[in-house]
């Protein structure tokens, strides 16, 4: 900074605009130093969004002129400085500004590049503090820009999903609607509008499905079936949310309408319409046909009928004796022209001409049928249709010579198998990366910190004769950040290394583990006039660098959480045992008499950064517990915690004594 009237900076405990700007005045030439000597550009706005502090760095890298980046200006005048120079349409750019402020949450950050009217390109990272200070930083990197920030990238692409969203639902050949959990209407497409024509002039987002139902009940919509309206709005309303089979709904125009709803993860409701008045009509006439043969095999009709899968025979000259619904709908079949007499070969025809397959794959399904080889044996295969499902199909030869095969649309399985090993293999890659992104990042910001650190002591050093007292206390307390942070960077390295350094499996001698964990708590141990009781430890397979920390982190946890005036005493024995698999188990337990812990938060501690106490009360950074489980999982075991308020707590591991040759990381 090279003007006076911008050195200013943050000083989150002085009460009072006026207060703080004193303050400043006072140490403004100091702090001002310390922004000077960072190699990244950076800015730092107050709750309000009003600029306290940046440097000429981050003027540069941003392209602002003094008069632009100055004390006071928020940062709204800035993005909109920087959107004119982009030439992105001022129509865009209120509403763009306000989606970033939106963003903005407290305790969340995001990061964009573009590039500078310098040519370059600059990575810009914008955080906003727990206590509403916004901290931004700006520095230049060789990766090319997209030549848009990232609000501006999200929503070019969420606007070209909807637009595929709004074309898929259009075009589909089924009525679509989506409910909120509030039973509103979200989304839905013209067929859905096209099913309830007494009702169209009030289908709108938002309109609430009672409400839908109640008006077009008394428009006089439906066929209520001896139900009075009441009634009737009842009965849909339970089926619509309590979704369960498809419902049928008759229609006052004569139609037929198969419903079929399910429950969203959200608590909403998802529901397709389909007309299957003509499916309806035909099922009618089957009846009336069927009626006489119905009397006389009544048990296999029923069978037949209720069957969730398709099933058809054929007799040894391959024609069609016996043919369920179930199968006519798989293949979108008409029952007048699929029933008993066609031959196989005239339906394989019927099917190419509804489009289901090409001739050439009709062909070839048929002389594999023909083969003798296959007609006296069960066969399986999975045909996929051209609209692209996929049916299982299975072959059952009879003695006579003739076959039964049964059809099932395992479509949805089939994607979903798909689409679990994707994510599994996403979730995977994800998992590596993130694991490499702790790492690299915690190295990252050794350095800053270092600087942080070194500019402090400088700041004591050079000018603690004229320092005032606030701004000494502000030294220390940044003193004191900068170990917290120092300390949270290298649990944060701990907890990455778990797999990132990752030793291959040995015997361990844990009990020799223990005493040197001791050795290392020692003193700890005398200042807190604790008892340690110890039971025999075995040796097992494991990492012994990751073990000893196990034991380390846990044994440090029940000497940090004693109870005042309270001599703690620490219990640790094992057990061995059996798995549900045969394997030998080791189960180790420490149990302590320490202030405990309400058991509801058995499973959170163990939540990388989860603390059940204020920094205030017990110093730590809510790594360890999660650094104890990352361990106990990577060797094959798990661990669980039981606490009682003012009673103490009790960590019990279990974990294989022989680890697989073949090592899975975790």
């Amino acid at each position: 900074m090279n003007n006076s009237e911008n050195r200013v900076t943050y000083l989150p405990d002085v009460a009072g605009k006026d207060m703080q700007m004193e303050a400043l005045n006072t140490s403004g030439m100091e702090i001002a130093d310390v922004f000077a000597g960072a190699d990244i550009g950076l800015a730092l706005f107050d709750s309000g969004l009003s600029l306290l502090a940046c440097n000429a760095l981050y003027r540069s890298l941003c392209g602002y002129q003094a008069s632009e980046a100055s004390s006071g200006k928020n940062l709204r005048e800035l993005i909109r400085i920087s959107y004119n120079r982009m030439n992105v349409p001022q129509a865009e750019i209120t509403d763009k500004i306000e989606r970033i402020v939106t963003a903005l949450v407290p305790g969340t950050a995001y990061t964009f590049r573009y590039s500078a009217p310098s040519g370059s390109v600059v990575e810009v990272r914008r955080r906003r503090l727990p206590n509403g200070t916004v901290v931004e930083t700006a520095r230049e990197i060789d990766t090319p820009a997209s030549g848009v920030d990232l609000s501006t990238q999200f929503e070019m692409i969420a606007e070209k999903s909807r637009s595929r969203l709004t074309h898929a639902l259009d075009v589909m050949a089924d009525g679509f609607a989506l409910y909120d959990a509030s039973d509103r209407l979200v989304l839905y497409n013209k067929k859905y509008v096209d099913y309830s024509p007494l009702a169209a002039d009030i289908i709108a987002p938002g309109m609430a499905k009672v409400e839908l139902l109640r008006e077009s009940t008394r428009r006089g919509a439906f066929v209520l079936n001896g139900r009075s309206p009441e009634e009737y709005v009842a009965w849909r309303l339970e089926r619509h949310r309590n979704p369960t089979e498809p419902v049928e709904v008759q229609q006052t125009d004569g139609r037929w309408i198969l419903i079929t709803e399910k429950r969203t993860d959200d608590g909403g409701i998802v529901g397709t319409r389909s007309d299957i008045t003509e499916l309806k009509l035909r099922e009618l006439e089957m009846l009336r046909i069927s009626q006489q043969l119905h009397a006389k095999n009544l048990h296999f009709d029923m069978a037949l009928s209720n069957m969730v899968q398709g099933l058809c025979m054929f007799d040894k000259e391959q024609r069609l004796i016996v043919v369920n619904r179930r199968y006519l709908e798989i293949y979108g079949f008409s029952a007048e022209i699929v029933k008993p007499g066609i031959t196989l070969r005239g339906l394989m025809e019927y099917s190419v001409s509804l489009g289901n397959y090409t001739k050439e794959e009709a062909d070839k399904a048929l002389a594999e049928r023909n083969d003798p080889a296959r007609l006296s044996t069960r066969t399986t295969i999975k045909q996929r249709l051209k609209d692209g499902r996929i049916i299982a199909v299975m072959n059952e030869p009879m003695p006579d010579g003739g076959t039964i095969a049964t059809y099932q649309d395992i479509t949805e399985v089939e994607k979903n198998a798909e689409t679990m090993l994707l994510y599994t293999q996403k979730l995977e890659h994800s998992n590596r990366e993130l694991i490499d992104f702790a790492y690299v990042a915690s190295h990252d910001l050794q350095e800053p910190l270092r600087k942080i650190e070194a500019f402090g002591d400088r700041l004591i050093k050079k000018y603690s004769d004229i320092l005032p007292d606030d701004g000494k206390m502000f030294v220390d307390r940044m003193h004191n950040a900068a170990s917290r942070m120092r300390r949270l960077i290298n649990d944060l390295l701990s907890y990455s290394r778990v797999t990132t350094n990752a030793k291959p499996f040995q015997p361990v001698a844990l009990g020799n583990i223990l005493n040197d964990v001791l050795s290392d708590l020692q003193i700890r141990i005398e200042e807190n006039e604790a008892t340690i009781e110890e039971g025999q430890l075995p040796t097992i397979e494991g990492d012994p660098t990751q073990l000893r920390q196990l034991i380390q982190n846990l044994l440090s946890n029940a000497l940090k959480f004693k109870k005042p005036d309270v001599n703690p005493i620490i219990k640790i024995n094992s057990t061995e045992t059996v798995g549900e698999k045969g394997e030998a188990l080791l189960v180790i337990t420490i149990e302590d008499n320490g202030i405990g812990f309400d058991n509801q938060f058995k499973d959170q501690i163990f939540t990388i950064f989860q603390r059940l106490h204020s920094r205030n009360e017990y110093e730590g950074t809510g790594i360890g517990l999660a650094t104890c489980r990352k361990i106990v999982e990577r060797h094959g075991g798990f661990i669980v915690a039981h606490g009682e308020p003012g009673e103490g707590s009790k960590f019990t591991i279990t974990i294989p004594q022989k680890q697989d040759s073949l090592e899975q990381l975790q």
